[in-house]
């Protein structure tokens, strides 16, 4: 499915230019559903939705996105009753997820992508720095901005290729060794921070003891500042190549490390500084080697090479799959009212 073909009553498969939509193999990125139907209701949607769940599966699980436009979603309210129509999915809450991004609760089921204007720029598999991760990632632009603020998306396992034919030593690590994070988190959460969330809400505890039991259980090692009020917690070995759905992908956010760097760290990385040792404060392979800074600064670009851009008009939803594809925030200026719900 991927030309000018029905799905169902109220959707047509249409094609957009690049760099909107990009064809990689046979297989376009995102897959872009129009509403084919005048004057249809939201109860109108949620039932097609309903009814064309599985087809959606199929399709998502091909074209690792899909963009829904023009159907007559407005509001946070509208947008809740579109999810919820995936009977399948489950709700993966901001509270039970461990996001670093500070977010702002809408209903149970959406919230705000992140409060930090920064945040989320660079690409990434969301959450991909934890034990747990959301399986798929719904996006609802309610205000587009004036200027920029679209979101990016590129196929990790085009990614991956490239990594695993560019970089093979690097890949074969990442592959056996997996991947470990630091993070610098604070009491008190600061929303100016793309990577702004406090270790209590992370963690979701309230005391260092609750934290810690919480942090063990997860296989986590930490310290704690002098004066006991800054948390620095290193994950146990994940990820960082995985098999979905019959295909390699690049599932970490090493290269998002870059930026949440200067973000807990409060500076960037010096190029006077031993660029790769100061990396390895953030991010190494799970068998605490140091990664090579500059082949991450190429990964980075190799991401920026496949980019597709979502640029998003009022009541747009795109549905992710969040092993499948990366993606990253655009700069915008202006006003920008994106919110987002995660399903696990």
């Amino acid at each position: 499915v991927d030309g000018d073909v029905d799905v169902g009553e109220l959707g047509k498969v249409v094609r957009i230019h690049e760099p909107n939509q990009k064809v990689f193999g046979d297989t376009s990125v995102p897959l872009v559903i129009i509403c084919a139907k005048e004057n249809c209701t939201v109860d109108e949607v949620v039932a097609w939705v309903s009814e064309q769940e599985e087809t959606f599966e199929r399709l998502l699980a091909k074209h690792g996105g899909i963009l829904y436009r023009g159907f007559p979603l407005s509001t946070a309210l509208h947008f809740d009753a579109f999810i919820k129509s995936f009977k399948k999915l489950q709700n993966l809450s901001y509270e039970e997820s461990m996001s670093f991004a500070v977010r702002i609760e809408i209903t149970d089921r959406v919230c705000t992508t992140n409060e930090g204007k920064k945040g989320g720029q660079v690409f990434h598999h969301e959450q991909a720095q934890t034990p747990f991760w959301p399986k798929k990632l719904f996006f609802f632009c309610e205000t587009p901005a004036t200027v920029g603020g679209g979101t990016a998306i590129c196929p990790s396992d085009v990614v991956c290729s490239q990594v695993k034919s560019k970089h093979p030593e690097f890949y074969a690590k990442l592959k056996q060794h997996g991947v470990k994070y630091t993070a610098y988190m604070a009491t008190i959460p600061d929303k100016t921070k793309g990577a702004g969330r406090s270790w209590k809400s992370f963690f979701g505890c309230e005391t260092k003891d609750e934290v810690e039991h919480r942090m063990k259980h997860l296989g986590y090692t930490w310290e704690w500042s002098e004066d006991g009020e800054n948390l620095i917690s290193t994950s146990p070995a994940l990820e960082g190549i995985s098999l979905r759905n019959g295909k390699e992908v690049f599932f970490n956010q090493i290269v998002a490390t870059l930026a949440n760097a200067s973000q807990f760290s409060g500076s960037q990385v010096q190029e006077e500084d031993d660029l790769s040792a100061s990396l390895k404060r953030f991010v190494s392979f799970g068998n605490d080697e140091p990664m090579d800074y500059e082949i991450v600064v190429d990964i980075k670009n190799l991401c920026e090479d496949v980019a597709v851009e979502l640029e998003w008009q009022s009541g747009d939803v795109a549905l992710l799959d969040n092993f499948l594809v990366m993606h990253a925030r655009r700069e915008f200026d202006g006003p920008r009212r994106v919110l987002a719900s995660l399903a696990k």
